[in-house]
């Protein structure tokens, strides 16, 4: 086997944080991105109508108007319904 000199043991020093701390970032990030897959769905796959009530929901309060809900009532409001 090769020997390292001490410059490659300096170098080696140098760079092992760096690519630690990049490959930390990418695996935390890997998992972000599964947990928001699983988490929040594409837009593509909320349906129409709950996105038009969200809309709708939002010029409300930007005009004035606000509604209170129970959480029961919230939910069967503006839960996205599954085919």
């Amino acid at each position: 086997m090769m020997e390292l000199s001490d410059e490659d043991r300096k170098l080696i020093e140098r760079l092992a944080p760096i690519l630690e701390d990049s490959l930390k970032y990418k695996i935390v990030r890997s998992l972000i991105d599964a947990l928001e897959e699983a988490s929040y769905p594409p837009e593509e796959m909320i349906q129409e109508d709950f996105i038009k009530k969200v809309l709708d929901a939002e010029k409300g309060i930007q005009g004035g108007k606000s509604k209170r809900y129970t959480y029961d009532t919230f939910k069967e409001q503006f839960s996205a319904k599954v085919d």
